[in-house]
């Protein structure tokens, strides 16, 4: 996409944790361009993508809802030839996506990738690692950069007085530093160092904050230190937000992109980020402002972009 003017906007569609239903973000991605008449310049997940390129090689809590839903193992249909990845990634228009590891993902097959890289044969799923960044629109006079912080801290973040105190820190700290599914609060404090700014900033659990006080201390320290213009996360299942976050950036918190009882999208799991030099704005996506979201149904919604 190229920038005519310094006050062009950019729309982002924003989802929480997919949890491997990939066609279903991209049906709502090319829903809402066909219902909107803007393009999108790119989405952006918060991790839990479910980046599992073996569906046998999966986690308990994968197995155990993918014999509810089989969506649930969709990644492996985009991370090779298929021909529902060809549907969705193929065709000319067909914005990127961007993406961070959560805490249920194939951690052996992300962590061997060290930049940012595409996953998939249409080059359009791009992963980044924990404290890598990329940038969008090189060739344009304006840059956008996108940094991503991925994996839950640890289960213990402060130091409280007292021995037993002191023991659980230091065991929790350890766990965190032996799991993948975390992160450390010693790479949370080196990452981005060399980062002169930061357009937006993805991490997978969400900061300590007044309207999250079970966040992340070490995010919220991480934030105010590289001062995101936005701030991304999913994780806790609860939708925060917009509102203002640590570091005075743009916070928003997405709960993760199912279907409920009653077989509607749930709320809070994606919304649009408009994007311009002075400006940013996010709005979550609901039958309100999108009439379509009402005929959309686990069973059916690969059918309405036939």
């Amino acid at each position: 996409m190229t920038m005519d003017s310094c006050n062009q906007q950019y729309h982002f569609a924003v989802f929480g944790d997919i949890h491997g239903r990939i066609a279903l973000m991209y049906t709502l991605a090319f829903l809402w361009e066909n219902e909107s008449g803007m393009k999108l310049s790119g989405l952006l997940q918060v991790g839990d993508m479910g980046a599992f390129p073996n569906p046998f090689k999966i986690d308990e809590a994968t197995q155990k809802y993918a014999q509810i839903d089989p969506d649930e193992l969709g990644f492996h249909k985009f991370c090779t030839q298929t021909q529902e990845g060809e549907f969705y990634l193929s065709r000319q228009n067909t914005p990127n996506t961007y993406f961070i590891r959560g805490n249920h993902e194939d951690f052996e097959y992300l962590g061997s990738i060290s930049q940012p890289k595409t996953l998939d044969p249409w080059q359009r799923l791009y992963f980044i690692p924990d404290g890598q960044q990329i940038t969008l629109f090189k060739h344009s006079e304006r840059q956008y950069i996108i940094g991503g912080f991925g994996g839950i801290p640890p289960s213990t973040e402060h130091r409280a007085r007292g021995k037993k105190a002191r023991q659980t820190y230091r065991k929790a700290h350890r766990h965190a530093s032996t799991s993948s599914r975390f992160f450390s609060e010693d790479f949370a404090k080196s990452a981005f160092k060399k980062s002169e700014k930061m357009d937006i900033l993805m991490t997978h659990a969400g900061p300590q904050c007044p309207d999250l006080q079970s966040g992340s201390i070490i995010l919220a320290e991480l934030a105010k230190r590289i001062r995101p213009k936005v701030h991304l996360f999913g994780h806790h299942h609860q939708v925060i937000g917009p509102c203002q976050g640590p570091g005075n950036s743009l916070l928003v918190g997405l709960e993760h992109l199912n279907f409920n009882k009653n077989g509607e999208l749930k709320e809070g799991a994606w919304g649009i980020l408009t994007l311009s030099v002075d400006s940013a704005h996010f709005i979550f996506s609901s039958p309100k402002n999108l009439p379509f979201l009402k005929t959309l149904k686990r069973e059916t919604y690969r059918s309405l972009l036939n």
